[in-house]
């Protein structure tokens, strides 16, 4: 059953709470700690997306398009819409020779709420760019061209360049191929249900550069690279991966997914973190991931009031004054 994870208060009374699972995985396949069920079957959601960026880089991407960091740390993202975004989306877009039409992602107001706001105030619609995982469909659209498959339907399953997404899912989460449940994501492109442990294991196995001998050492680290050195690509001003990348990345990458999944890799450690919160309430997954973060000492007690606002951020009222917050309230150790 999922455990309390998270509280939210307001005075002295407990108004709701978040429960759910914790695995934190080392890349030999050992359970270092768990909370709730470490079997639970669930969606990675966006937390795939730096491993479905391996699968592309794999195909050689970075080097037939000249591609930059910057533009495969956007492969990995949940970008906010932003001005940056859009301008290396579409550096991408020219790189690559594709236009806008032959994107496959959808269209949707951006998710940075000053980024929407700009956008109506300069009174234009949001372009299929400012869907977020625009950057992830850019690189499989890159892969399938390097590999001299057909661009159209390159989202569907059964499109060669998605069955070579799902092998490396399966080499990285060690499930399967015909284990992984799929399903279709937001944006339309597959979308991989597998064991929470898995997703630890993952994400421990993308920290551990000797995994399978170095076969994706290459890609992995131009993953973990892009995603520590420009994290204002993978989400956006305000948000938990970009403010935790960006004053802990010589340590830690992380992702979070819909519906409360976050995943995280502990650099050099080779160990892997996975969460999923049990009503899917994404407000819980930052007090969640930074106080397993702060009980494996990857970050410390002063140095998480950096991210105060994420790990313990408060309940106003409309006036502005502190009635309540959110809090983690486990222990994994």
């Amino acid at each position: 059953m999922p455990v309390k994870l998270v509280e939210v208060t307001r005075s002295n009374l407990v108004e709701s709470i978040h429960r759910g699972d914790v695995v934190i995985a080392r890349s030999d396949g050992s359970i270092l700690y768990s909370l709730g069920d470490q079997h639970r079957l669930t969606f990675l959601r966006s937390a795939s997306k730096p491993i479905q960026a391996i699968a592309a880089l794999e195909a050689g991407i970075v080097e037939k398009f000249g591609l930059d960091l910057w533009e495969v740390a956007l492969m990995t993202a949940s970008h906010s819409g932003e001005k940056q975004h859009i301008e290396v989306a579409d550096s991408i877009m020219k790189k690559i020779g594709i236009d806008e039409e032959q994107l496959e992602c959808g269209i949707h107001e951006p998710l940075g709420k000053e980024a929407a706001k700009e956008l109506s105030a300069a009174g234009k619609e949001p372009s299929k760019l400012h869907c977020n995982c625009s950057g992830k469909h850019l690189g499989i659209i890159a892969a399938a061209i390097a590999k001299g498959l057909p661009v159209k339907n390159y989202s569907q399953v059964d499109h060669p360049i998605q069955k070579d997404v799902e092998r490396v899912v399966s080499h990285f989460s060690s499930v399967e191929e015909n284990k992984i449940i799929k399903g279709s994501d937001g944006c339309g492109i597959t979308v991989y249900g597998i064991p929470l442990m898995n997703m630890a294991l993952a994400y421990a196995n993308l920290c551990d550069n000797g995994f399978m001998d170095g076969k994706y050492a290459k890609s992995q680290n131009y993953v973990q690279s892009s995603m520590t050195m420009y994290p204002e690509m993978v989400s956006g001003v305000g948000r938990i991966d970009y403010e935790l990348m960006k004053n802990f990345g010589d340590r830690v990458i992380g992702k979070i997914g819909a519906e409360g999944v976050y995943c995280a890799g502990i650099i050099g450690k080779s160990i892997g973190i996975a969460i999923k919160i049990d009503d899917g309430n994404n407000r819980a997954a930052g007090p969640a991931i930074l106080q397993v973060l702060l009980q494996l000492k990857v970050i410390n007690s002063e140095e998480i009031e950096r991210l105060k606002e994420f790990y313990n951020p408060d309940i106003v009222n409309h006036k502005g004054e502190k009635v309540g917050e959110i809090r983690a309230v486990f222990k994994v150790r």
